[in-house]
């Protein structure tokens, strides 16, 4: 049995619960303390702004089975006094309702006994509003003298309400005004504080996206990292970066009747938080499983819809862009992003490759926002996707926050494929310079190799115009001295026979150069006929031997010759073998030391003859060997030692030699004889083809 509560014990009560009390629920104590204390069945308490009611409000109600079951609020629970209490404001309750409208708008009490017959009394055209209750009284809640909130008493029968309930609700008036401005109030900074968390973790957020990319070079990592902090400070369950990979990559505008053609690669995805809904990863774990035998037998399908191309084991995961409705959708609405608080619709139309790999399965709130180039012009880079298991509204802050990371991540995809293709320009670059430096090092060597060439040749021209203008002058100022002798020389005809065979030496040697010049000249392209005529060496050497023995009486050389008894005769030019021996004879006795011996050797080896001819004097070096037979060549000192030649010599052996379809090998060194120890013994070995076996007894 309830008790009259004074007026002024109530407002005492409701200050001490104020007092005492710092709940949320503090509004519903109050309700409860008024409602009792007037005995009604329903005491209502709200805050008010502009006629509308807003939070704080409850709802209290006495439990009694008169009472119409549908006024009922929800959440009730069962006090001691049997009542029911509600943090809901009732249903049935609108403060458009005349009464209330004049109670906020006046500021004064109303008291009703009976609502049905008050209305239908004062306006008879008024329908009557159903309420769970008869009897009302009303009135304003204030705080520093406005009406900041409203009280409602009600009885579900018709009653008399008395001076101390109108007391009573005057009393409380003030109380629950300073209640509801307290919760108001607390409710605010309780906002403002949540504010200040959410814009520190946003502040946060993209503060660590921006070390992430300050700090890493390669995108997947810099995409990894920001996908996981968007992650933890949106507190979603899980989040995912696609990228596009355009078949055409001039496509620069979005039609909205266009989709490109584009692959979307799974690039980076999170793990999955601590709050996820178990169901909707063992679901999404069992979809995945069933989703490998699915792509196994689509990829032995011609006809298949959606194929996951992962043809090789290191690519990511990738579907069409033409086979997700939802990364379709959100293409052509970027650069806005498409936050769906409830996708579960959009999801079940999705296809299964991409449904699959996006991981779809037990997702109703969804986020895809655009990683665009910089401008709503810019070409879609892909998507950054954010995945919630139950339906949640995106706020603008998060929108907000979410296109500064988008912005952020889309530079860094931007800027590390710019220094990648920078690198790549500069590695080419250095590939090509590096190559030219090459061959620039190629061509000085080759430039270096040819300046020497050419410095030797002017050596050599040097040379052979010294050596000729030697050999030339000679001869001609011998015929002058002699035409001059043969001028003072009148009447003495044994010093005119005299000077004139010496003129016609010099002549001779006059006429022997030029015929060698000419000779070589008429080798060198093989082009000279061959006579070939069976000779017989040793006859050969015969009437060489006479000859040079009286050239050479002066140094007292003697001619060694060493033949095989048996000496085959072969066929070949008599003339350009003559001209051969004839040569290096000559060479033989130039370069000899006096008293010393010129060798000449023959033998036979299958069908070939090899013939020899050695002499012993200072030798040649090992410098000068490799160019003994270049035309105009002499060895080094042989032209200050004033031993004459012009260096046609032996480059005219070779290509007589090699007319003849035979090769001339050189050799010099210290000669092994007892009493040539400090000479050299300097051979030139001839090899020349033979005709078929036919000896000749040349020993008797």
């Amino acid at each position: 049995m309830q008790y009259p509560v004074d007026p002024a014990l109530l407002g005492q009560q409701i200050c001490q619960i104020l007092a005492t009390s710092f709940d949320r629920e503090i509004l519903l104590q109050i309700a409860n303390t008024l409602g009792v204390a007037c005995q009604a069945d329903l005491c209502w308490v709200a805050a008010v702004v502009d006629q509308k009611v807003v939070n704080p409000n409850a709802c209290w109600q006495l439990w009694s089975d008169r009472q119409n079951a549908a006024g009922a609020a929800a959440d009730s629970t069962q006090t001691p006094e049997h009542s029911q209490t509600t943090k809901l404001k009732s249903p049935s309750i609108s403060l458009e309702h005349p009464i209330w409208a004049n109670v906020l708008a006046n500021g004064e009490r109303v008291a009703i006994s009976d609502y049905q017959d008050s209305l239908a009394a004062s306006s008879p055209n008024f329908p009557v509003t159903p309420l769970p209750f008869r009897a009302i009284l009303a009135g304003p809640a204030r705080f520093g003298g406005a009406v900041n909130g409203m009280m409602i008493l009600g009885k579900s029968h018709p009653h008399e309400w008395s001076v101390t309930d109108l007391q009573r609700l005057e009393a409380a008036s003030d109380a629950i005004g300073l209640a509801i401005s307290h919760i108001q109030k607390t409710q605010e900074i309780a906002s403002l504080n949540e504010q200040l968390q959410r814009q520190a973790k946003y502040k946060n957020l993209l503060i660590s996206v921006a070390a992430s990319i300050d700090t890493n070079s390669e995108v997947e990592r810099i995409l990894q990292q920001v996908i996981e902090n968007t992650v933890d400070s949106l507190e979603v369950d899980r989040g995912r970066i696609l990228l596009l990979k355009y078949t055409d990559p001039l496509f620069k505008t979005r039609s909205p009747n266009q989709t490109p053609k584009a692959k979307v690669e799974l690039v980076c995805e999170s793990a999955l938080t601590k709050n996820a809904n178990k169901q909707a990863i063992a679901q999404s774990d069992a979809g995945k499983k069933s989703y490998t035998s699915k792509t196994k037998n689509q990829e032995k399908t011609a006809n298949s819809k959606s194929k996951v191309t992962n043809s090789k084991p290191n690519n990511s995961p990738a579907f069409w862009l033409s086979e997700s409705n939802l990364c379709d959708k959100a293409f052509h609405s970027a650069p806005k992003p498409l936050a769906l608080a409830d996708a579960g619709e959009l999801i079940g139309n999705e296809q299964e490759g991409a449904a699959e790999i996006l991981k779809l399965q037990g997702i109703r709130g969804l986020l895809l926002v655009p990683l665009t180039g910089g401008g709503c012009q810019e070409t879609v880079l892909g998507f950054l996707v954010l995945q919630h298991s139950e339906p949640r509204a995106w706020s603008p802050e998060e929108l907000e926050v979410l296109e500064s990371v988008s912005a952020q991540a889309s530079r860094a995809i931007i800027q590390t494929q710019t220094l990648k293709e920078a690198q790549t320009l500069v590695f080419d670059r250095t590939a090509q310079l590096q190559q030219s430096l090459d061959v620039q090092a190629k061509l000085y060597e080759q430039s270096a190799i040819q300046l020497e060439q050419l410095r030797k040749l002017k050596l050599l021209k040097d040379e052979f115009l010294s050596t000729m203008s030697h050999e030339l002058r000679t001869p001609l100022t011998i015929m002058k001295l002699a035409i001059l002798m043969l001028k003072q020389a009148e009447g003495q005809s044994a010093s005119r026979a005299k000077y004139l065979d010496i003129l016609e030496q010099q002549c001779s040697k006059e006429t022997d150069l030029v015929n060698d010049l000419l000779t070589l000249k008429q080798f060198e392209p093989q082009q000279v006929p061959i006579s070939l005529i069976k000779i017989d060496l040793k006859r050969l050497i015969q009437d060489l031997a006479g000859d040079f023995e009286k050239q050479w009486a002066d140094k007292q050389l003697t001619l060694k010759v060493d033949l095989p008894k048996l000496t085959p005769c072969w066929e070949t030019d008599p003339d350009i073998l003559k001209r051969v021996l004839l040569e290096l004879l000559t060479n033989a006795g130039k370069y000899s030391a006096s008293g010393t011996a010129v060798v000449f050797e023959a033998s036979d080896a299958a069908d070939y003859i090899v013939l020899s001819i050695s002499n012993f004097g200072s030798g040649i070096s090992a410098a000068d060997l490799p160019h003994i037979f270049d035309k105009f060549r002499r060895g080094t000192g042989i032209t200050d030692q004033a031993i004459p030649g012009t260096g046609l010599g032996l480059a005219l052996v070779k290509c007589l030699v090699q007319h003849l379809n035979g090769t001339i090998d050189v050799s010099s060194c210290p000669a092994k004889s007892s009493e040539t120890d400090e000479l050299w013994r300097t051979s030139f070995t001839l090899t020349l083809p033979q005709s078929p076996a036919e000896l000749c007894n040349l020993g008797e």
